[in-house]
């Protein structure tokens, strides 16, 4: 599983794009039924399970999982994902769970962290997954996602990098498998 990029130009996610994004993600995982917890993917997942979770007015709650050798433009994803949970990690209660992150590149963090998380949640928990982006090389399709993105993504909250960007469109609605 690779990840494509076409290294023309990297794409800068501006921050009226993101809430744009974020809203129409919250209202479409909404829309599928009632939501009891949002977990997000640190670290590119954080902020935005944060403010999906404000938006649906749920409890949020973090796992940590290295995916990336680095956080350099253009670096391939090296397929092993290592996943944290930290102590103290709430049991998630029964119903539906967003599983939050910023891109799906290939599925693997999503795949990975589902599986740690498996033997913590209770029998009847649905997780869900939400991603800002998804490259068009993953072969995993959340249930929602904005973007669907073949060059590498910059986002709000990461440093911008000396290189040329081209901003991605105002989202107008959310792709689904």
């Amino acid at each position: 599983m690779q990840r494509i990029f076409r290294h023309r130009t990297a794409y800068l996610l501006t921050p009226q794009a993101y809430q744009t994004a974020l809203a129409l993600l919250a209202d479409a995982a909404a829309a599928a039924g009632p939501i009891a917890t949002v977990i997000g993917i640190a670290g590119g997942g954080r902020r935005p399970a944060e403010e999906i979770a404000t938006r649906l007015g749920v409890p949020v709650c973090h796992v940590e999982a290295q995916h990336n050798t680095s956080d350099a433009l253009y670096t391939q994803a090296t397929g092993t994902v290592t996943v944290n949970i930290p102590d103290g990690f709430p049991a998630a209660p029964g119903g539906r769970t967003l599983l939050v992150d910023d891109i799906c590149g290939t599925g693997a963090t999503f795949t990975a962290v589902a599986e740690a998380l498996a033997p913590r949640l209770a029998p009847d928990v649905r997780m869900d997954t939400v991603a800002l982006c998804r490259n068009v090389g993953s072969p995993l399709r959340p249930n929602w996602w904005a973007w669907d993105v073949d060059d590498w993504v910059v986002f709000p909250w990461e440093p911008r990098p000396d290189t040329a960007m081209q901003p991605l469109p105002m989202p107008e609605r959310i792709h689904t498998p």
